[in-house]
């Protein structure tokens, strides 16, 4: 199990900021919203959410998504307790403590929320581990889904959606949202629903 406690300057249950960075904000509730009840129909019957933060996209996928098995994990220790309040009265959610790349994971799922904050220093070369990280982290998500199983993840902006590596993009719909505060203190209102679905291995 590898995680970290961290010093936030501001935790409360409408805004997380560390370092200056806003890591989540009740202001991106509404996007969360719409990107669950656009999603619902999906129906997945076993659900993982990689970062709580405020726990609202967990609580949003309990609403509309309703899995029988819904595992979250996440790296902060401050926050993890927060969470395993939240599954306490939540029978399907099952919180995992830890960076869930360093985790023996044997389920596979049908729904991939992917969202954690990348607690992490800036390095000159950042963007090129970046890139690597990216990759292998599209691996191992690949790993995890079901036959038919999907990954989503927010998209803020009105720009292209990221390519991810063994994955094909779906942009469900692009939206004008309330405005976001994001990690820098700039101001969104353009967001994506967006899906991403592994390529199919040629037999």
């Amino acid at each position: 199990m590898t995680n970290i406690q961290l010093d936030f300057e501001k935790k409360t249950v409408d805004i997380l900021i560390w370092k200056g960075q806003v890591v989540m904000s009740r202001s991106e509730e509404p996007y969360f919203k719409a990107i669950f009840s656009r999603l619902a129909s999906l129906k997945p019957d076993k659900v993982l959410e990689i970062g709580f933060g405020l726990g609202i996209s967990a609580e949003l996928i309990q609403k509309y998504m309703k899995p029988q098995l819904h595992d979250i994990y996440e790296i902060e220790s401050s926050i993890f307790s927060d969470l395993e309040g939240f599954s306490a009265k939540r029978p399907s959610v099952k919180a995992h403590l830890g960076d869930w790349q360093k985790q023996l994971i044997t389920q596979r799922y049908d729904f991939i929320f992917f969202d954690p904050f990348d607690y992490i220093e800036i390095e000159e070369d950042h963007f090129e581990k970046w890139i690597i990280a990216r990759a292998k982290m599209a691996a191992r998500m690949k790993e995890l889904l079901s036959e038919e199983g999907v990954l989503c993840h927010p998209h803020f902006g009105d720009g292209e959606v990221p390519e991810l590596p063994g994955f094909t993009t779906i942009i469900v719909e692009r939206l004008k949202v309330s405005p976001i505060l994001m990690a820098d203190g700039t101001i969104c209102e353009d967001a994506a629903v967006i899906l991403q679905k592994p390529y199919k291995e040629k037999s």
